[in-house]
């Protein structure tokens, strides 16, 4: 199905998956290791990722209202947009862990 995808619309999927699978392993890198360079590393990606995803969300929205391919590109807004709660839990979760690391100090 992908395939027959534009190129703005194979490429947010592709983003928005790598933003996802990205994020999760620094969190889980962060967890196993407590070290704060992870927690610096996942800030300044979720930074650049918010930015990357925002400029392809914007593309998408217009390409929806242009009324071209509006089924695909509705799917891939939706698909970027999943990743703000996720993003948000993330944070969370980092935070908590962050807290017991200055807990043990």
């Amino acid at each position: 199905a992908i395939k027959n995808d534009t190129g703005i619309v194979k490429t947010s999927r592709l983003v928005a998956l790598l933003s996802f699978v990205l994020g999760s392993l620094i969190l889980l890198l962060f967890y196993l290791t407590e070290n704060t360079l992870f927690m610096l590393l996942g800030s300044v990606f979720l930074f650049g990722a918010v930015l990357v995803n925002s400029v392809l969300l914007s593309k998408l929205v217009f390409q929806y209202r242009k009324n071209e391919n509006k089924k695909r590109a509705k799917f891939s807004i939706i698909f970027i947009l999943l990743n703000i709660p996720i993003a948000f839990f993330y944070y969370l979760l980092a935070m908590h862990i962050f807290k017991k690391i200055i807990e043990f100090l």
